[in-house]
């Protein structure tokens, strides 16, 4: 007989170990902040109807030409795999009339969950991957473009990312953005044949997309163009100048960049992105955003303002163990581990696991009968904060002995005091 071994597909990852530990605790911080933002969440489908990507992001950009993963169901409708997280998100907010009571605006949404491009895989950037973001939908006050950004950043300092680098800039509105397509054409014109082959397409069928490029040329021909902040009418320039205010009076430091532009077609107004100086690579973005006024309106909602942001889980793992940022462990969570010196399905040894688990103590038990000193090394190796070691003589004596393996000391009690000096030892009530 003939066995088949079969890999991954190519562009995704099995995610185990330490990496599940990194997810864990950026999942927990954002949680965390997003309620203290006032932020609920929400869950959308994997897949959507393709209309739900093009009428958003937009039929000249890379993402729908050539990285979506789109496929007829039964009945010949056509479904995609989602890209990124904002579309459905709104299709979500308009289809269950969310933006209907005006006293719950702006609505706040976050989401959590695995997205798809297909792409060439390489460092930092998968066929599936995991974004976090947040939407914010009723509202075009600067103040929450501000506040917006200011929890973008206040997710990363807690994260641990120290040296961090917030670039600005705005979109303006649809007649600012025609003023400054109509003369950043005329610019690039001359150096179409300079850029690279994707610019080059970029250039017909959706010039904006060529500041998204990382080819040294491109960037370099990019630089010395004109700067769509100086096509801002005075509305617009009015609203990114609050922007700008409140930004400063929260103390978070920008740079204005005008370098800075979205490519999709439902940007609009402020943008940007959180960068981390600490890192030379192309990879250092760790999210960004922006607004998008017009969307709401283009999926038969209400003509409402709207702002938000993404960043990527897996690649802040990876750039946390990049930096050697270290994950924390909540200091309410205890983590024990049972060693047996007698049989381990011993009903004594059961009934102490169940006496832990019971309690709400994150434990496991050793499955052989390994050295006692290997098992008590392997349980420090693996994060756990107590030993709790189980042999004849204290099945005998209807007790345990604690070894703790943060201070290095031990201690022989009575069975019944175990959950309580567990509590003591780790401080946790």
């Amino acid at each position: 007989m003939i066995s088949l071994v079969f890999n991954s597909p190519r562009g995704t990852s099995d995610i185990h170990g330490e990496d599940i530990k990194y997810r864990d605790f950026i999942i927990n911080t954002v949680r965390e902040l997003f309620g203290i933002f006032n932020f609920e969440e929400i869950i959308t489908p994997v897949f959507e109807h393709t209309g739900v990507f093009t009428r958003s992001i937009g039929e000249s950009t890379d993402i729908v030409q050539r990285e979506m993963y789109t496929f007829p169901d039964r009945k010949g409708r056509s479904l995609t795999l989602r890209p990124e997280g904002t579309a459905s998100v709104v299709r979500a907010a308009v289809e269950k009339k969310m933006l209907s009571s005006s006293g719950s605006l702006p609505l706040k949404l976050f989401y959590i969950g695995n997205m798809f491009r297909y792409e060439r895989p390489q460092k930092g950037r998968m066929r599936e991957f995991w974004q976090i973001g947040a939407e914010a939908l009723g509202s075009s006050h600067p103040l929450l473009d501000a506040e917006i950004i200011w929890l973008l950043n206040e997710i990363f300092l807690r994260l641990g990312f120290n040296n961090l680098e917030l670039n600005i800039n705005s979109m303006g509105c649809r007649k600012c953005r025609e003023s400054f397509l109509k003369r950043f054409k005329e610019y690039m014109d001359p150096s179409v044949n300079k850029l690279c082959k994707d610019c080059k397409r970029r250039f017909t069928e959706n010039p904006l997309r060529i500041f998204d490029c990382k080819v040294k040329e491109c960037r370099k021909i990019v630089s010395q163009g004109p700067k769509i902040s100086d096509f801002l009418c005075r509305e617009c320039k009015d609203h990114f100048e609050k922007v700008k205010t409140i930004l400063s009076e929260l103390s978070i430091k920008y740079t204005v960049s005008g370098e800075l532009v979205r490519g999709f077609d439902y940007y609009t107004g402020t943008i940007f992105e959180i960068n981390s100086r600490d890192l030379e690579s192309a990879q250092n973005a760790l999210g960004g955003g922006g607004r998008y006024d017009r969307l709401l309106a283009e999926f038969g909602g209400p003509d409402m303002p709207a702002i938000g942001f993404a960043m990527g889980l897996d690649r802040t793992v990876m750039l946390m163990k990049e930096l050697k940022i270290g994950y924390r462990l909540k200091k309410d969570v205890i983590r024990a581990y049972v060693i047996s010196i007698t049989d381990q399905s011993n009903p004594y040894c059961l009934n102490i696991l169940k006496d832990l688990r019971d309690a709400g103590i994150i434990c496991s038990i050793d499955y052989g009968k390994g050295n006692i000193g290997t098992e008590i090394k392997k349980a420090g190796e693996r994060d756990f904060d107590l030993a709790v070691i189980i042999g004849d003589e204290e099945i005998k004596s209807d007790s345990v002995t604690i070894k703790d393996l943060k201070e290095f000391k031990q201690y022989m009690i009575n069975r019944a005091e175990l959950v309580e000096k567990i509590m003591d030892l780790t401080g946790v009530k």
